[in-house]
């Protein structure tokens, strides 16, 4: 629709005073075709009346086709008018719809700004939640480090303390039925606790080494002599360590010496006298007699 409702409202203007004066021209023309043909009648004749009456009739007769045609196009704008105003009823219906959509999109703008803006503060209040509790977090951390540095330091004491008991009480374990029952009244290997306690006496101590002793001496089980040597060798230190002040102290003997018969127990097979090649079983005395309570067990 490319012409505008003033341009329509012109052209019809103009159209209806073109018609108005066609209108007049044609009164006009009527008006003088009746005086002139009064005249010839009176001083030309009839001939001339003819020729004069047939041309005003075509001239009147061009004048109703401009007529004709000036309605012609007068109905035309007319329609075409009729057509814009429609098309402008319709325009002015769509705006209206577009502008209670824009209204509409106006007010979900608003509530989504106002969402947007809680949205934000609640962002922003839960951020400094997130950081003061990230604070406490690290306070706890390093409070649990600390922790945890002192609980491992506690447990490789323990370890350190318990290493040795746990590795020959499961080493005391896979000896024969037949060994372990020789001293089943001295070393109880239910649980590492209560095979240290086996220690806790001079009577217990004491069994142990004549038992390995005897061991050693029939000369057929050295694996199991060599657990219960490192077993006796360890139960000596506890008992001394559990003491006020140690009361034994081991045999200072070494590879090299003089044997010498008072002192020391000959390993079966050896020579009577002589240099001693090897320390089987390691006795020990009282520290503050020096009286000797196992004689060492020694390959001459």
């Amino acid at each position: 629709m490319g012409i505008k409702e003033n341009d329509l409202e012109g052209l019809i203007l103009d159209l209806l005073d073109k018609s108005t004066a066609v209108r007049k021209k044609i009164v006009k023309i009527c008006s003088e075709s009746q005086g002139s043909n009064m005249a010839v009648r009176t001083n030309a004749g009839h001939f001339s009346e003819q020729k004069t009456g047939l041309f005003d009739r075509k001239k009147i007769s061009s004048l109703e086709a401009t007529v004709e045609q000036l309605k012609s196009q007068l109905k035309q704008t007319y329609d075409k008018m009729q057509e814009y105003k429609n098309y402008s009823v319709k325009l002015q219906s769509e705006c209206s719809k577009l502008e209670t959509e824009n209204g509409g999109l106006e007010n979900e703008i608003s509530a989504l700004k106002k969402e947007i803006k809680e949205v934000k503060l609640e962002s922003e209040r839960r951020l400094k939640d997130y950081e003061r509790e990230n604070e406490n977090l690290k306070e706890v951390e390093k409070s649990l480090s600390s922790s945890l540095e002192k609980v491992n330091n506690n447990f490789r004491i323990l370890k350190e303390h318990f290493f040795n008991p746990v590795t020959l009480l499961d080493r005391y374990k896979s000896l024969s039925i037949s060994v372990r029952t020789g001293l089943s009244d001295v070393i109880c290997d239910k649980n590492e606790i209560l095979f240290i306690a086996s220690c806790s006496t001079p009577d217990h101590l004491k069994a142990i080494w004549t038992y390995t002793k005897k061991l050693a001496g029939n000369n057929n089980d050295t694996a199991a002599v060599e657990v219960l040597k490192d077993i006796f060798d360890y139960f000596f230190d506890v008992f001394n360590e559990s003491l006020g002040e140690p009361i034994y102290v081991r045999d200072d003997v070494e590879t090299g010496w003089l044997f010498d018969d008072d002192e020391y127990d000959r390993y079966i097979g050896s020579a009577t006298s002589g240099k001693i090649t090897q320390v089987i079983l390691r006795g020990y005395k009282s520290l503050n007699t020096g009286a000797v309570i196992c004689r060492s067990l020694v390959r001459v």
